[in-house]
């Protein structure tokens, strides 16, 4: 089969507070390693990114399968940008046994950098640091892990075997002292149509990251700028990067075509929507003269719903309009960092009359289904996924005195686009088991 599609949610396991050595998505995981070891005999080499890279269980797997002369290339954040705060103890699925010591994701990510720094046993495994920050605004808070937020923000794989090819996306990060929530995993293998944006993502990625073995603490994060490459994505996948010109940008533009292309139904699922009505700032771009405040892919979602298409929405973060605000005063919701963008975009949304919405605080799956079509994203659909520019210049900021940046504001982002009917049944009755589950709040 060219398609594998596998789900995981809290209804998999006996507590949704519980907190496993397995990670965030115990059966992701799991699946994952399956699919490698089902081929391992063909494989010639792993190209991993992921966003947070503190699993052990992955680790080990890793370790393995590049003792048996496959080549492992791991690209993640600096250790900086993992959560250090709230210590927490782990259990082993499998055994039930508990750990002694709390840890955090930082501790457990240290551990793994650590042995790999000092050890020269696994030859064939490399684990890369991409170090690149993005920001747009000198008003910008400190963020929760680290100082500025890291671009990484993808939870892929390019897998090459000997005659072929295998592409795994994610929107599960598989951290550990993650809990459990509603995620999902696509596999794509042998499809003509997929592997040159991932083979070519991954060399330049690579390109452009610090091997871990060559990589300390005074490194410097704070001026990002890159060689820009030539990239042409395409009808089947496409991939952000700042070191690809424009990209963010390009991906605004085809994401609301594909939008406005629908003839009945839209839905979209994402741990935040906020991508609308929000401002693009020429000053930072060097070919882009004129600033503007842009509708975005939220935007397309109106305008079709307004011409009476069926719209359904899901998200893990809401934040109810001032004036609604009384109708939900009984549900606690976590709200989007983009609250204003989000508050405009569900004031317009309530309005129309074919639209639904459901929230769901475990919610983390991303994805978008037009008509009978799968665009399945690893990124959010807000405002900085979609802002490209090459040349923000920020002496200081506001609320962060003695800190600068100068560099490409741009995240790293991918999806891929699917039309195929088993593909598409399996997420529809995934958005259904979402939409009924007993924590799902229906708000429209």
């Amino acid at each position: 089969m060219p398609y594998k599609v596998f789900f995981d949610g809290p209804y998999n396991y006996k507590n949704k507070f519980d907190l496993y050595e397995q990670g965030g998505s115990p059966l992701l995981l799991e699946k994952l390693i399956e699919t490698i070891e089902e081929k391992k005999n063909e494989i010639e080499e792993i190209n991993i990114s992921w966003y947070l890279y503190n699993n052990r269980f992955l680790h080990n797997y890793l370790k393995y399968i590049s003792k048996n002369g496959v080549t492992v290339n791991v690209v993640t954040i600096p250790l900086e940008g993992y959560d250090n705060t709230k210590p927490q103890i782990l259990e082993d699925l499998v055994s039930g046994k508990k750990r002694k010591e709390k840890v955090t994701k930082h501790s457990l990510a240290r551990e793994i950098f650590l042995e790999m720094y000092n050890s020269k046993e696994y030859p064939n495994f490399n684990i890369f640091f991409f170090p690149h920050l993005y920001v747009r605004s000198e008003n910008v808070n400190k963020f929760s892990r680290g100082t500025l937020p890291y671009s990484l923000h993808v939870k892929s794989a390019y897998i090459k075997k000997k005659n072929g090819y295998i592409i795994l996306l994610s929107s599960s990060n598989l951290a550990v002292r993650d809990l459990v929530k509603y995620e999902s995993m696509i596999c794509i293998q042998d499809e003509a149509n997929f592997e040159n944006n991932f083979k070519f993502f991954y060399t330049d990625l690579i390109k452009n990251s610090v091997n871990i073995k060559n990589y300390n603490t005074t490194f410097n994060t704070t001026c990002n700028t890159f060689d820009i490459f030539k990239f042409k994505n395409t009808d089947f996948s496409f991939i952000t990067a700042p070191f690809y010109n424009n990209s963010a940008n390009d991906l605004d533009k085809l994401l609301c075509e594909q939008i406005l292309s629908a003839k009945e139904r839209i839905i979209i699922c994402a741990q935040h929507l906020a991508a609308f009505n929000y401002q693009f700032d020429a000053k930072y771009h060097s070919t882009i003269k004129e600033s503007e405040t842009r509708q975005g892919v939220l935007g397309a979602v109106i305008a079709m719903a307004n011409k009476g298409l069926q719209i359904t929405c899901l998200s893990q973060t809401f934040a109810p309009p001032s004036a609604a605000e009384e109708n939900f005063a009984e549900n606690k919701f976590r709200r989007p960092v983009n609250t204003g963008n989000f508050q405009q975009f569900f004031s317009q949304l309530i309005l129309t009359k074919n639209a639904e919405y459901f929230v769901n605080e475990y919610l983390h799956s991303k994805f978008i289904i037009i008509d009978n079509k799968l665009i399945y994203c690893t990124y959010n659909f807000t405002p900085t996924q979609f802002i490209y520019l090459d040349q923000v210049n920020i002496a200081t900021f506001k609320n962060m005195p003695g800190i600068s940046y100068e560099g490409i504001h741009c995240e790293v982002g991918m999806h891929v686009i699917i039309e195929n009917e088993s593909v598409l049944k399996l997420f529809m009755k995934n958005v259904d088991l979402i939409k009924n589950e007993q924590g799902t709040i229906r708000v429209k």
